[in-house]
């Protein structure tokens, strides 16, 4: 019987034969990699993506193996970037995050500290040299990348003008901050540590035993304060089936910002808080140019791992009035 370079490679990592790997099923998501549950020998269980991307590859085979970080422990991964496949622990679904409560949102936040805290200003160690610097070495393509996605952005307001839970004339606004000469300066106030990237609530799993994140796909070096703000805001967003709602929170974004400086603290990472403000102001523009400017319609919201286009009809989305405020409440933090 044939076997793919992968799977022979695996099988090899796991001192096993090919035939021993039984794939039990795979699992849908959105991520371009195949992911399957898989077994070999007696009662050993992982989940297995081929081809996932050099990024997550990076990670798992450079940064879980060596650091402690709130991730599947890896198990196996392949010895260079040409194949790229993981096999990593299966992590049981836990707590729900629509049943979150406030020990949830702090169990997380806490976790994301202890992880910034070990890569604090490291980008130009050689460990960590291939992974995106979006921030400092590729600013500038980042900003054009950026600027573009707002253009777009600011047309589709204009044409629906009223229909769009952020404004032409907000995005004008945001697009202004970004071209200032002080926004880097001040997003980068306290340096840049690594980022998971994608810190919504539904990338985490919490249980009894363990509380970590999936999807280490878009992982990069940047500023912190863009990374509590993106957790922030998509903590309101409850997704139930295809209905989505927004929720209230048991705490702030000032609430999440002071438990974060305290928990770095207690890993010997000393920031001051009017210059962690400063970057979290800063990461305000940021966050909407990249997440909401590039997808923006009428009738869509946007959630990390999926794009929902649903009829308002259908009383599936938050009404706009609801979602306007949300960004308005967001946006003056930012002022």
């Amino acid at each position: 019987m044939s076997f793919s370079p992968i799977i022979e490679e695996v099988a090899k990592n796991l001192k096993c034969k090919p035939d021993d790997i039984k794939f039990k099923r795979d699992l849908d998501g959105t991520s371009t990699a195949k992911v399957s549950e898989i077994t070999w020998g007696k009662e050993k269980i992982g989940i297995l993506k081929q081809n996932t991307t050099k990024i997550e590859w990076l990670f798992y085979s450079r940064i879980a193996k060596n650091y402690k970080v709130p991730a599947p422990s890896p198990i196996s991964f392949s010895k260079s970037s040409d194949i790229p496949w993981i096999l990593i622990e299966k992590i049981h679904r836990g707590v729900h995050p629509k049943k979150w409560e406030k020990s949830n949102i702090e169990r997380a936040l806490k976790e994301l500290a202890h992880f910034h805290s070990q890569f604090f200003n490291r980008e130009e160690e050689k460990e960590f040299e291939q992974f995106p610097k979006l921030l400092t070495k590729d600013w500038d393509k980042t900003k054009n990348k950026l600027i573009k996605d707002l253009n777009k952005a600011i047309k589709i307001a204009t044409q629906y003008k009223g229909k769009t839970p952020v404004t032409k004339t907000e995005f004008e606004q945001i697009k202004k901050k970004i071209k200032q000469e002080t926004f880097l300066k001040d997003f980068l106030s306290v340096g840049t540590t690594l980022l998971h990237g994608g810190t919504w609530c539904y990338n985490f799993m919490q249980s009894a035993k363990c509380s970590c994140l999936l999807d280490w796909k878009e992982c990069f070096f940047g500023p912190p304060g863009w990374e509590i703000l993106h957790f922030y805001d998509l903590l309101h967003f409850n997704v139930d089936g295809i209905k989505i709602g927004l929720r209230d929170l048991p705490v702030t974004l000032d609430d999440l910002i002071k438990l974060y400086i305290s928990e770095l603290k207690k890993k010997k990472v000393t920031i001051k808080t009017s210059d962690f403000r400063k970057t979290v102001k800063a990461a305000v523009p940021f966050h909407f140019a990249r997440q909401w400017a590039p997808i923006l319609k009428p009738d869509v919201i946007y959630l990390h791992g999926g794009r929902y286009l649903v009829s308002r009809t259908l009383r599936l989305l938050p009404s706009r009035k609801e979602i306007r405020q949300h960004y308005k409440d967001l946006l003056a933090f930012g002022e």
